[in-house]
């Protein structure tokens, strides 16, 4: 049994994006109003902000996945379609933790986890606002060395 049998490389790859997206967002755990956004669903900061951010990776990922059919269906990727998944891609990166982000704002204040208001420091609103921007740079930025590294890889020899 090959290394290839047990893991596949699309698993890799999409933990691999995973963990560079978690490690490239987490110095805004700096921020307090953003930690205080990982007391739930444990009291564990570390746990909860895998969790969290592996719930909101996958719906990242599938998100591209989304992109992908809309724009090139399921056969070959012709050079207008890769750039209209491109485009996809990054939308999908601000919207995706945008959609986290409000979920955070309505759902989370009105039981008791946490509030975006604060008597002194960043306001939780402009932390989060913050927050989706720079995911949205770190997402598309490791996407597209992703996709360059895969592209490179899988050419002819």
């Amino acid at each position: 049994m090959t290394h290839r049998d047990m893991v596949p490389i699309e698993l890799t790859v999409v933990s691999a994006f995973a963990a560079v997206v978690l490690l490239g967002w987490s110095p805004l755990l700096a921020v307090e109003r953003l930690r205080a956004l990982f007391v739930w669903p444990t009291r564990t900061l570390l746990a909860n902000y895998l969790v969290v951010g592996a719930v909101v990776v996958v719906g990242q990922v599938l998100s591209y996945l989304g992109a992908v059919l809309l724009v090139a269906g399921t056969g070959p990727v012709t050079g207008g379609e890769a750039a209209g998944i491109v485009a996809g891609v990054i939308a999908a990166n601000v919207l995706v933790p945008g959609v986290a982000a409000v979920a955070c704002l309505r759902w989370l204040p009105g039981r008791g986890v946490w509030t975006p208001d604060t008597s002194s420091g960043l306001d939780g609103r402009v932390a989060l606002a913050v927050g989706v921007g720079w995911y949205a740079v770190v997402a598309s930025a490791t996407f597209l060395l992703f996709a360059l590294g895969i592209m490179f890889a899988n050419l002819p020899t």
